[in-house]
């Protein structure tokens, strides 16, 4: 197997771990109480430990140089990938549907293409069509319609969480693009989960959130598959298929997360797939399509 066919198998394997963490969050959500701040901060605490770990088991003791070179880097990292978009996500699952939250969360592309324009891109007339394309599936996937309804939509409050958390992830892309050189990813991604981790039970501390169904057998479980699997082991083998496959490429596997959240959101949680979801998630695969098509030339 030559090392781009490995790269794409990196990158579906981790699409498909990313398009568990939806169903196994909406689950834990309707049987136990647990704070989405917890759930976040336990995912990225769960994850640093483990790639601390894997870290130590391969002696790499340049782990310690990068802490002390870049550990201001990961702060602000971890604040946008971990603390904001985490955060954002789980609470998003709390007010909407797995569907809406997912999709919403994968149109993050379209975001990226404007925070590029803060290091020196430039916006091209096809990527104004990209972004314009997939917001307006945002809106219908939001608004449920093409008449503006938003107000009068229940899932609203979740959906708009869903945004900002696309919006972290877009911000946290496009700083480690910018200040990212020769830096071990695996090293810093560690880091980004640990400070993340640390800032949202810094939130929950000055919030008091209470601990509730957390720590209870079933939900911890589903937790640490999250943090370990589909956070520790799907971040680190996506880094490395991006060492094979151009990004571009790569960016549109990740409508592998939405896709298959819409199969477990309809048949699991009886969630509503309305013919406005379709058409938005269309256009945002469109969008992302024509952005990732853009950035790979």
């Amino acid at each position: 197997m030559n090392a781009k066919t490995k790269g794409i198998w990196y990158g579906i394997i981790a699409c498909v771990t990313w398009g568990t963490i939806w169903p196994i969050g909406k689950w834990i959500n309707n049987n136990y109480n647990v704070d989405p701040f917890y759930f976040a901060a336990l995912r990225f605490l769960i994850a640093g430990l483990a790639a601390w770990v894997f870290l130590a088991v391969k002696k790499d003791k340049a782990f310690w140089l990068t802490l002390k070179n870049h550990w201001g880097l990961a702060v602000v990292l971890g604040f946008f990938g971990m603390f904001g978009m985490g955060s954002l996500v789980f609470l998003s699952i709390k007010h909407t549907t797995i569907v809406n939250s997912a999709l919403l969360m994968n149109s993050n592309a379209l975001f990226i293409i404007f925070f590029s324009l803060f290091i020196g891109e430039k916006i091209t007339p096809v990527k104004i069509i990209a972004v314009v394309t997939g917001l307006l599936g945002c809106y219908l996937i939001i608004n449920n319609g093409f008449v503006f309804n938003m107000m009068g939509s229940e899932t609203m409050k979740g959906d708009l969480m869903a945004v900002g958390a696309s919006i972290c992830w877009a911000a946290y892309t496009v700083i480690g693009k910018a200040k990212v050189k020769n830096v071990d990813s695996t090293h810093l991604s560690s880091l980004n989960f640990i400070f993340g981790a640390l800032m949202i039970f810094i939130l929950i501390f000055f919030m008091k959130a209470p601990v509730a169904d957390a720590f209870s057998p079933f939900p911890f479980l589903g937790i640490a598959y999250i943090g370990v699997v589909a956070t520790a082991y799907g971040f680190t083998i996506w880094y490395y298929a991006l060492e094979s496959v151009e990004a571009g490429v790569l960016g549109l596997f990740q409508f592998i997360v939405p896709l298959m959240t819409a199969v477990f959101g309809v048949f699991l949680f009886n969630e509503k797939f309305t013919i406005y979801t379709f058409i938005g998630m269309v256009l945002i695969l469109v969008g992302v399509a024509i952005a990732s098509k853009t950035s790979t030339k």
